[in-house]
């Protein structure tokens, strides 16, 4: 919710136009705060609980994305047609509402009864996961330090840097969960300490060793930022 807050400023600033929406974006938020305190059964369709009581988790599942879906949609009217400056905070913002769309139409599938039964605790729940913590947590925040940086030390931080550090974080995010999906539909499952000790997992493992590089590439890149942050207190260009 933080991050909505944060992209809701964003997509605004950066396209040069009110906020498409603004009292149902407004709402949404609550909405998406009391319904979600309502799903945690969806976590469960496996477990034995009632027939009646995963209709109603599962129903509830699909419920919480309307209001989501109207985020989505009001920040993506908010971006057309305006003037879009391509800067470290937007692009990180344009980033979020792909990625976070994604995450949202995962949660569908997975919130279907017929489909988690074969997809639940597999890989593809992982990727989902991140698909939706990611975006907002990370690449929000990213984008709410890079535009609000100047305001908190009155400089500006270094605009290469900061889309260097863009790109390397979305092709290492990407890289690194997007293949979980894959992994998932092949019923890959977590929580094994050494799932190639079962052979019809063997295949996989180029796929997983993928994943991890681009981890790596993710995590690493991360010192940009810290760079960027603590050198641009001292270095960086000076605002009125």
């Amino acid at each position: 919710l933080p991050a909505f807050g944060i992209i809701s400023e964003l997509v605004s600033v950066h396209s040069r136009k009110p906020l498409f929406g603004y009292k149902l974006i407004a709402f949404s938020s609550i909405a998406i705060a009391i319904i979600s305190f309502l799903v945690w059964g969806h976590h469960m369709f496996t477990s034995g609980q009632s027939t009646y009581a995963m209709f109603a988790f599962s129903f509830l599942t699909f419920f919480v994305a309307i209001p989501t879906a109207i985020k989505e949609f009001s920040w993506v009217a908010t971006v057309w047609k305006g003037s879009v400056a391509l800067n470290s905070p937007m692009l990180y913002t344009l980033a979020f509402l792909i990625i976070f769309a994604i995450g949202g139409l995962t949660g569908v599938i997975l919130g279907a009864l017929n489909t988690d039964i074969h997809l639940h605790d597999t890989y593809f729940v992982v990727a989902h996961f991140h698909y939706t913590l990611f975006p907002t947590v990370f690449f929000g925040g990213f984008a709410g330090i890079y535009f609000w940086y100047p305001k908190m030390f009155g400089r500006m931080m270094d605009e290469r840097l900061g889309k260097l550090h863009f790109v390397l974080t979305f092709i290492g995010f990407n890289g690194a969960f997007f293949p979980m999906h894959l992994l998932g539909i092949a019923g890959f499952p977590r929580r094994l300490a050494d799932p190639y000790q079962y052979p019809v997992f063997e295949h996989l493992r180029p796929l997983n060793q993928g994943i991890t590089y681009f981890a790596i590439l993710m995590g690493v890149s991360q010192f940009i930022l810290l760079f960027n942050f603590f050198h641009s207190m001292f270095r960086g260009k000076k605002v009125g």
